[in-house]
């Protein structure tokens, strides 16, 4: 995409700048009220489909601070912002399914397979950038590569865990509560020979006994990402997390973590992954547990 497209939508001065913004808040409201009306939000419907498209592209694009402040204040954003993410997440939810199940009737090597996925550029990029800081933590702060990476809320397309392995040599336990999602991604990795490499376990990962991990990851579609962090605060004695969150406006799509709270909860922020633009939406905080958090106004 050229800058031009992708420069500032609200200029000091200009009125069609604040125009601008007004069709994404309209536009926003009415992805909203097609997916709330909609019976059918998977793929097989193409109005989902394109509006999902459509507003994926608009959160790849680069806004100011200023932009973000106007849409995300909206009252009509605000009051609808939660339906809006659970709709979103159930349709993203869908699409991974019917990958999840399509991959399972394709033959070759798994890497070959997966690298067929149509944002796999979009996964490569977001989990190579997680792979170098988490080598960098384990390097300098003695975290051992003692056991696998276990990745909470895996969904039925478990891509990041399957890169996790194939691209960073990792071994990685799935934790997912979906019995739908489970049995989906048990065949898919089965499919791909991976089984022994990846598991998947069946569990809630906001009860979940994390003591036999110290390297946690938490996807982007857990939404008690509150809850998971003080139960592996609770259950692992040295935690290494890599939660993702989202940034700007891009948390219209999902929630994000309030990093105002994380230090008073006990946990520090050690490094963190940047979104890319028109390529990758989430951002991942790197997190570890501190005994006596410092205590903010």
């Amino acid at each position: 995409m050229k800058a031009s497209s992708t420069g500032s939508i609200i200029h000091t001065g200009n009125e069609s700048g604040m125009q601008r913004v007004d069709s994404f808040i309209a536009f926003i409201r009415e992805a909203n009220e097609l997916l709330q009306k909609e019976t059918d939000i998977s793929p097989a419907n193409p109005l989902v489909t394109d509006i999902i498209s459509h507003l994926l592209l608009q959160l790849r694009s680069r806004y100011v601070p200023e932009e973000v402040q106007v849409v995300l204040n909206n009252e009509y954003i605000r009051m609808n912002q939660q339906r809006l993410q659970d709709k979103l997440s159930e349709a993203e939810f869908l699409v991974e399914l019917r990958d999840s199940r399509h991959f399972c009737n394709l033959e070759g090597p798994a890497l070959d397979i997966v690298t067929s996925l149509p944002n796999w550029n979009s996964y490569i990029s977001l989990v190579s950038q997680e792979l170098h800081i988490l080598r960098q933590f384990i390097r300098q702060d003695g975290h051992a590569k003692k056991s696998p990476i276990i990745f909470v809320g895996s969904g039925p397309m478990p891509i990041s865990p399957i890169i996790l392995h194939l691209i960073g040599g990792e071994e990685v336990v799935c934790l997912e509560m979906d019995s739908v999602a489970y049995d989906a991604s048990c065949k898919l990795l089965e499919h791909l020979s991976l089984e022994d490499k990846v598991t998947v376990v069946m569990g809630n990962g906001s009860e979940f006994d994390y003591s036999s991990y110290s390297r946690i990851f938490v996807a982007s579609l857990v939404r008690n990402k509150q809850a998971v962090l003080e139960q592996i605060s609770r259950t692992s004695g040295d935690p290494l997390v890599a939660v993702r969150t989202a940034e700007g406006m891009k948390r219209i799509m999902y929630e994000a973590i309030d990093e105002s709270q994380l230090n008073k909860q006990g946990w520090r922020i050690l490094g963190r992954t940047c979104p890319e633009e028109n390529l990758v939406i989430n951002s991942t905080l790197f997190l570890e547990h501190v005994t006596h958090p410092t205590l903010t106004n």
